[in-house]
């Protein structure tokens, strides 16, 4: 009682000054990856500053300010001073590739060729159950979203949760496909600690922090499996031109320092010092990782193994009565398809994601299925000319020698079918 009739000692709200911990988080239906976390970065070395104009000032810019990019309009700009690089906001054309914010070399650093094209063609592709984990919160949505952008232009129909949480662990016993990706905390009673003990039937754990995948039965075998059944041709093409792209980067795959890789939002308290990009040996650096090559790489692969499906599409009839099961007379084109590669087909054209495609080229104008059919028609009407791609520089050294200072010396695939460009994001970031 003696406290509370001592009026000296009571406070009132109005007088008092509370500290809580914020929480700012950026929404948006465009995958601006590395742009939101630029501007994330920013606030946050922003906070710690004396500066005059308070974060609500800046979020409010971003907001009401900052017009959204058109498909393949001019790149929005937006300085950031705390930092030596801009926000960049820029969408690619609508036929074209979509939009990637983020570098490949990420998902490189953790894996190497092989276990990609393994992850993306043995288990995303023919709808098997992946889980990647890592200790790094950021590396578990990058490396879902890398590997899940490699599909195109298929689009992946199994449950997506590139970060799980554990109220909904539960969607791990779904039957079928499903594509998830776990923070492993180290907790023993953690969720990755949890499904590593009890993992789910027919499931694999890709760890990108190890690079190592682990199944649920005999991983060995599993994994032979999955690498025999794709086509030995173009598989073997496709890591040919992917560990040709990694060396011109001067990237070894799977075994690059991943710590410095990983956004560093929360750790950041001064800006990047400016430096001009040379080496230890003061030779200018080498030429980062093309990630659109590699990306056609992998379209060149599905244009190899696909080439006619388009002769046994069915007309469904005036209603659409039908099922999309039935607008593709997947008996016919498995029997017209190569012998090495009718095992890889013959489950591939049962999944939801083949389906999903048919589905999409059959009822609508589709502009990616467009410019996949546009892509199925050139790659196969070039095969007697020099290739696509990095390996295609190395049989045509004259092209390679002609290739200006910001000029790719190789053709790509999709560059021949995709609209133009008429800028380059990059440019807006020296």
């Amino acid at each position: 009682e003696g406290f509370l009739q001592d009026d000296s000692l009571l406070t009132g709200f109005d007088d008092m000054v509370t500290f809580e911990n914020k929480t700012i988080c950026l929404i948006s239906r465009y995958p601006h990856w590395t742009a939101f976390r630029r501007f994330l970065s920013h606030l946050h070395v922003l906070s710690g500053s004396s500066s005059d104009l308070p974060l609500e000032r800046y979020i409010s810019h971003l907001l009401l300010t900052v017009p959204v990019p058109k498909p393949g309009g001019q790149c929005v700009i937006v300085p950031l001073q705390t930092l030596n690089e801009p926000m960049a906001l820029a969408m690619p054309p609508t036929k074209d590739l979509p939009l990637v914010d983020l570098p490949f070399q990420r998902l490189l650093a953790c894996l190497d060729v092989p276990t990609i094209v393994t992850i993306v063609l043995g288990f995303l592709t023919l709808e098997r159950k992946v889980i990647v984990m890592s200790t790094h919160p950021s590396l578990v949505l990058d490396g879902c979203e890398l590997l899940r952008s490699l599909l195109f232009p298929f689009e992946l129909c199994a449950p997506y949760v590139p970060r799980l949480t554990q109220p909904f662990m539960s969607c791990l016993d779904f039957p079928g496909a499903i594509f998830v990706g776990i923070h492993d905390d180290g907790c023993d009673d953690g969720l990755a600690a949890i499904v590593k003990k009890n993992l789910p039937e027919d499931s694999a754990i890709v760890d990108l922090d190890t690079g190592e995948i682990e199944c649920s039965g005999d991983t060995y075998e599993i994994l032979k499996q999955c690498w025999k059944i794709i086509p030995s041709d173009p598989r073997s093409n496709l890591v040919s031109e992917i560990e040709s792209l990694c060396r011109d980067a001067g990237i070894v795959p799977g075994q690059e320092p991943i710590d410095s890789l990983v956004d560093s939002a929360f750790d950041a308290s001064l800006p990047k010092v400016l430096v001009e990009d040379f080496d230890d040996q003061g030779y200018r650096a080498q030429e980062p990782l093309d990630d659109r090559a590699l990306r056609d790489a992998f379209l060149r692969f599905f244009t190899s193994i696909l080439g006619g499906y388009e002769r046994f599409l069915v007309v469904p009839d005036i209603d659409y009565l039908i099922s999309g099961n039935d607008w593709f007379d997947s008996q016919k084109f498995l029997a017209a398809a190569p012998k090495d590669h009718a095992p890889y087909l013959s489950s591939f054209v049962d999944t939801q994601l083949f389906q999903s495609f048919i589905q999409r080229r059959t009822e609508a104008s589709d502009v990616h299925c467009m410019l996949f059919d546009e892509c199925l028609a050139e790659f196969h009407s070039n095969l007697s000319s020099v290739p696509f791609g990095r390996l295609g520089s190395d049989l045509n050294p004259t092209a390679a020698l002609s290739g200006g200072e910001n000029q790719r010396p190789f053709d790509l695939l999709v560059d021949q079918c995709a609209t133009e460009l008429q800028y380059d994001p990059k440019d807006f970031m020296e």
